[in-house]
């Protein structure tokens, strides 16, 4: 095995720091097998692989295989399990797998990075209520010291959403109701927490601004409710704060609400997740689906018949990658272009992104 990873990676032009990103991804893309592409479409919990705080060297292996995995979401430990932990995983899936990729870690640092140890800033409605853009990011770039420090690379920040339903439970973690507001402390945050860029270095993290969009303004303040506005409001009330995350600070991830605009579910959207996020603003980042997203177009919004439909409609809207788990994507991704019903096209496009 050792030999034959030798083999697959001697003089491959990927892993040329001095070559173009571009031309790196051409080449890597044109080395993967089809199930190693969807591995790298999908995302799982560190702590699926621990237990008494260490990593199981069966469990990684049965998991993990040849194939590895797009993303990992590290653990909400003390720092010093954390480390080891996204160390051992790391360390198995450059060393050990057929060709080498590492996993993006992904973390909740919304108010701060959300572990054991880490420093607790005010929630977003209270910074928001500073009215100070420059504090934001100081915070921001705190954050993403503590975070990259115990091996974080993504996080799940900050939350554009507007506060303009009182009775949605989760006003907290937004920067309140105004879109100017919203769009200078999300830029502020984002710049921080990325650095200046365009590259993420080792005290930065990637941003993935959420709930795109209109997710704070459900039906009768119920989470997941759908948004009735029309287009004017959508363009002119929830939208301008993502497009400045997207076209003044340089956000290179996204995650799409839960719920549904006009009839229309984020998550299966080709109107915001490709028409505008990637047509209009020129967004070259990836999409990361929320929590279960993916599953719900099957189970709660009911645009989809089967988990493989409901993973077809999202991948064909513009969705990169599913979390937590694999509904719609994984073997029913792969079943779909085995049977010609999936373009091997679009799969190839979102693990290039």
């Amino acid at each position: 095995m050792a030999q034959q990873r030798s083999r697959t990676r001697r003089g491959a032009a990927y892993l040329d720091r001095a070559r173009d990103v571009d031309a790196r991804v051409r080449d890597l893309l044109g080395r993967m097998t089809l199930q190693e592409k969807v591995r790298q479409m999908s995302i799982r919990l560190v702590s699926a692989f621990v237990k008494n705080g260490r990593v199981s060297a069966g469990a990684v292996r049965r998991f993990f295989g040849n194939l590895g995995i797009g993303c990992l979401q590290d653990l909400r430990s003390d720092p010093r399990t954390n480390v080891e932990a996204v160390n051992a995983l790391q360390e198995y899936l450059v060393e050990r797998t057929r060709l080498g990729i590492p996993a993006l870690v992904v973390s909740e640092c919304l108010h701060g990075h959300l572990s054991g140890g880490a420093t607790v800033f005010p929630q977003a409605i209270a910074l928001a209520s500073t009215w100070s853009p420059e504090l934001v990011r100081l915070m921001s770039e705190a954050a993403a010291r503590e975070a990259r420090a115990v091996g974080a690379a993504q996080a799940f920040a900050p939350d554009l959403d507007l506060a303009r339903e009182p009775r949605w439970g989760r006003v907290e973690e937004t920067y309140g109701e105004d879109p100017y507001l919203v769009s200078r402390m999300g830029v502020a945050y984002i710049r921080g927490m990325q650095g200046d860029g365009p590259a993420i270095d080792r005290d930065h993290l990637i941003c993935t601004p959420k709930h795109y969009a209109a997710h704070g303004s459900p039906e009768a303040g119920i989470n997941l409710a759908p948004v009735e506005g029309g287009m004017r409001l959508l363009r002119t009330v929830f939208l301008p704060p993502f497009k400045a995350a997207v076209t003044e600070a340089g956000a290179l991830s996204i995650m799409p609400a839960y719920s549904e605009y006009d009839g229309i579910p984020a998550s299966a959207s080709k109107l915001l997740l490709t028409r505008v996020l990637r047509q209009e603003w020129g967004f070259r980042g990836y999409t990361f689906s929320d929590y279960g997203a993916v599953s719900m177009l099957h189970t709660f919004h009911k645009t989809a018949r089967t988990p493989a439909e409901a993973g077809r409609q999202a991948l064909e809207a513009g969705m990169d990658l599913e979390a937590p788990e694999d509904y719609g994507f994984g073997e029913q991704l792969i079943e779909l272009v085995e049977k010609g019903e999936v373009s091997l096209d679009l799969i190839d496009r979102a693990v290039s992104r």
